[in-house]
This record gives structure tokens, sequence and C-alpha cells, in this order.
């Protein structure tokens, strides 16, 4: 296909080359199937000599990316390690971990990078998430080198109004229409419809409006029904008035036929998946050759070496037809949790079976499920301590309804409601947002005294005190560790009492009371000991020894 596109999409690709010459942004546009990425990928074989292998980013792949993925992505294929340096300081990437990019870029010779299927993370054209949405702003306006392809159905919009790009002039951004007829035709007559009369496959091109994926799914059509039988559709169509996605879904209905039902089940996989993903959505009913026979059709993607996708537009087709959407979901389940973890996980990624676990049980609507999966492979210790915050944020929300404090909880235990509230709120409070972190805290505490948590309550009390001392509040932050301490000992909770002792002395410190400081923090630093906490050790003797001393200054 990348082949056809570069001897018959000339036109289209000395423009946007031309383009590029005086441009640092192309957005590629058009409707779904038209051949956005694959007009892409020609582009990149038809590169400058002097620029080496671009970037590639598929946003389709990558549904739940964050900007510390991309940037990472971004530091590899650099070999610029100084771009992800907030992995090393234990922060979330921001503007300055951008501007570190956009500066690398700047003193590089020229590279591409081409960013996929922008729209899917889109929303009637604006970003749905704020980092990713600074990255191409900043790739707008900032100075560098690079070349940035994008592909999008739609044009991107930025939340002070702007557009991704230009829109004065025409030029501005490559609009994909369908192929020239007499491209299309010979599209036709190259993939197996030579024999077909040159009127019939004229007709049968511009039935479909040279549009790329309907003209694959055409050859297909019309090997299986004859041309006569295909054009006779294509007519009604024409008749009806259906424009051209309404016509390739209808083609697509057609050439699907009892392979259709399959389609639909594996249309929830988000990402590749393996042999063994397809064979789990087959049922007593399913061929044995159903693989062979969708890929035969062009209707199912393949890399031939184990993975398997659906285009988008198939993708989107299919699931919207499914009926058993929980079915699928929660077999989708079962296929991810099924896949073997690295004994010793370091990174996201080797966690991403069991995050699209999570995601499928929420999409089933077993939201005790999804959580009981989030607890039981340790997500978000794990996820806290590879600085993803944004990750977790997404993996709590799922759990949540709409409106998180007033809406009726979809989680039917309470506790568990409570402490995804309360991990939330530890969420925003890793990300420098105290105040929201404050929102959640008091929603779990409020939870956990209705229904006689002590313990949790005790944690959210010290998690209040943590976010107000946060806020430049020690006194208000001292109220709440004094309420979590008491419960504590009343618990017997021996961990969460040194850490309220250590947190008191902390705040004393802050209000310039180191006596106070040094009397709490020596407790603290005895329990730690005892429980042979590092942790709270190491806080209480780094502290102790900055103190030695002050209290004699005391007044």
């Amino acid at each position: 296909m990348k082949e056809f596109v570069s001897e018959n999409r000339s036109e289209e690709l000395i423009k946007a080359l031309t383009y590029l010459e005086s441009h640092q942004i192309l957005l590629i546009s058009g409707v779904g199937g038209v051949g956005k990425s694959t007009l892409a990928r020609a582009l990149v074989d038809l590169r400058p000599v002097n620029v080496p292998e671009p970037f590639w980013f598929s946003f389709h792949d990558n549904q739940d990316a964050k900007l510390s993925d991309i940037l990472e992505k971004l530091a590899a294929y650099m070999n610029a390690p100084e771009i992800v340096s907030f992995k090393a300081e234990r922060r979330e990437p921001g503007k300055i971990d951008i501007d570190k990019l956009t500066g690398e870029l700047h003193r590089r010779s020229e590279i591409w990078l081409i960013f996929d299927d922008l729209s899917t993370i889109l929303a009637d054209q604006n970003y749905t998430d704020k980092e990713i949405e600074l990255l191409f702003f900043s790739l707008r306006h900032n100075t560098h080198n690079a070349k940035v392809i994008i592909t999008s159905r739609v044009l991107p919009i930025f939340e002070n109004g702007e557009s991704l790009i230009d829109v004065v002039e025409d030029e501005e951004k490559q609009h994909l229409n369908g192929l020239r007829t007499d491209f299309a035709v010979d599209y036709l007559a190259r993939n197996g419809l030579g024999e077909v009369e040159p009127q019939k496959l004229e007709e049968l091109a511009t039935g479909v409006d040279g549009h790329l994926l309907a003209l694959k799914l055409l050859v297909e059509l019309v090997k299986r029904f004859g041309a006569k039988d295909i054009l006779a559709d294509l007519n009604m169509y024409q008749k009806e008035k259906e424009d051209t996605i309404k016509k390739a879904r209808r083609l697509f209905d057609k050439l699907a036929g009892d392979e259709k039902e399959f389609l639909e089940r594996i249309s929830v996989y988000r990402e590749l998946v393996s042999m063994k993903g397809l064979k789990d959505m087959f049922t007593e009913n399913t061929s044995i050759d159903i693989v062979k026979k969708l890929v035969d059709k062009s209707l199912l993607e393949t890399d031939h070496n184990g993975s398997y996708w659906l285009h988008p537009l198939i993708q989107e087709f299919s699931y919207g037809d499914l009926k058993d959407k929980k079915e699928a979901h929660m077999l989708a389940v079962k296929y991810y949790l099924s896949l073997p973890l690295p004994k010793n996980p370091t990174k996201k990624e080797d966690l991403q079976p069991v995050i699209e676990a999570h995601y499928h049980a929420c999409e089933a609507g077993e939201y005790d499920f999804a959580a009981d999966i989030i607890w039981r492979y340790n997500l978000p210790s794990l996820l806290n301590l590879w600085e993803n915050p944004r990750t977790l944020i997404d993996i709590y929300k799922k759990l949540l309804p709409d409106d998180h404090f007033k809406d009726k909880p979809v989680l039917k235990d309470k506790q568990t409601h409570g402490a995804v509230l309360g991990n939330l709120g530890t969420a925003y409070s890793n990300l420098g947002e105290p105040r929201k972190a404050i929102e959640y805290y008091e929603q779990a505490l409020k939870i956990s005294r209705e229904i006689g948590d002590r313990r949790g309550e005790g944690n959210h009390l010290g998690n209040l005190g943590l976010a107000y001392s946060d806020l430049g509040e020690p006194r208000k932050a001292i109220e709440y560790y004094e309420q979590a301490l008491k419960i504590s000992r009343e618990t017997g909770d021996r961990r969460g009492e040194g850490n309220h002792l250590g947190n008191l002395g902390l705040a004393y410190s802050d209000l310039g009371e180191p006596r106070k400081a040094i009397e709490f923090l020596k407790q603290s630093l005895s329990i730690g000991k005892a429980i042979e906490d590092p942790r709270i050790i190491s806080i209480c003797e780094k502290k102790l020894k900055e103190l030695d001393g002050t209290d004699d200054n005391e007044n």
C-alpha cells in the first residue's frame, strides 16, 4: 500500500515536502480510512538524505499515553537522557522538561517527529490532556530544527482558541481526499481486478470517492460477489445520498459476513494482540481458520510476526455493533491477566497487561474486580515508585462516578471507595496540588468515620496534615497530626504512630520551635528503630542533625 501511495499520491507528497522546507509543522488531515498514516509513511521514505530515520509515535496504539511516556520515548530515540531528568528527580514532567526537549531539538540538525492519529486524544478538536497540549504548543511556538508531521481527522485547537497550525491560507494543512479516479482505478486493477472492464472499475472507484480503505474492501468484495453485484450496491448507496464513511461502513458489513461477530468481540482490544488474545474471543461457532480469512479479506491487520490489530475505522464499525460488550471486555480481562509479568518489574510498560486488565474490567462495569486487580498487583506502590501519578489518577478515576463526590459510587464496597478517594488525594499531592488533594482526603475521611474504619480515619487525618504542611500552614497540620497520632495509639498502629510523631516534629520545626520538634522526632526515631523502618529512621536522624544545637538558641 505504501509503495502504491508513493506512486499515486505524488502531487500530495510533493506538496508536503515543499511545505516542510519552510514550515515546522505539517498536519495531514482527513476522514478515517482515507490514508493519512500511509501518506506519512510514504513521506518518511522520501525525506532528505541528511534526515535520519524519524521518530514515530502512534496515539491510537498508546491511547493512555502521558507526557512522561512520550518524553521517555523521545529521549531514547535522541539518546538524550537529560530530557527525562524528571525521573531521577522523582517528579512529574512539565514545561521545564518540554523546554529541554525543544532546546535539544534546536541544537541538533534536522530530525523528523511523526505523531500519528492525534485525534485519538482529542474531544471536539480540544486536547484531553493538558501536558500533551503543552508539548504541541511548545513545538508550535519554540524555535527548533525539527520537522513535526501530525496526522489527525480534525484540526487540533489549543485551550486559548489558537489552532495547531495557521489556517489563513488553504495550503497550511494537507487535507486528504480520496484518490483521483485514474489512480483509484489503477489501484483496483493492480490488486486483482485487472480482468474487470475499465468502465466498471471507474464506476467502482467513483462510487466510493477514491476512499483508500473502501477501495481495499471493494477489491475483496468484487472477488467474492462480482463487479455487477457490488456496482448495484454502490448505485443504491448513491441514491440514498450516503457519505463516504457510510459507504465504507456498508461495504464492511457485506464483506465481514459471518465473521462480523468475531470482529465485534476483538474490537474491544485497544493494543496489538497475540493469536492467544484472538483465540480467547472464539466461541463454539467460530471457524478454526477465521483469522486467516479475515487477514485475506484485509479486515484484520498483522505484522506476520504474531501481532494483530484492526484498522481504526474497522474497529469503530465493529465496536459500535457489539451487543454484549461486558462479555467481550471480561474475556479481554482474562487474556491480559494470563500474560506473564517480569519477576521484578522496573517500569510502567512491564505492568501494561495489568493496566489493560483494569481498563477492561471497568469497561465491563466490574468496578470492584477492577479495584481488586490494582491492589493485587500492587500498582499504586509501583507507579508511585516510578513517578507515574497521572497514570494512577486515570486508574483511580475509572473507579469513581462522573461526579466523584455527589453521584452514587460505582464500587459496592464503601471501604474500597474511600480508599480510592484517599489514594487519589495522594496522587494529586504528589503532583504538587495539595488543595485538590485535601478535597479527596476530606471525602475519604468522612467515609472512614461513617463505616467505623479507625485505621483509615487515622491515615486520612495524617494525609490532611501533610497537605496543609505543603500549603505552608503548620499549625493546621499539627491539629490533624495530633488526631491521627491519637488514633494510631488506640489501634496499636506503631508505624502510623512513628510517622505522625515525625510529622509533628517537622511541623514544630517549621514553626520555629526546635525543642518541641526534637522531642517528637526522638520519639519517632525510637519507634522507627523498634520496628526497623528505614524511612522513619532516615528522616528523623537527618532532621535531628539539622536541629542539633538550635534548641540552645530558642527564646
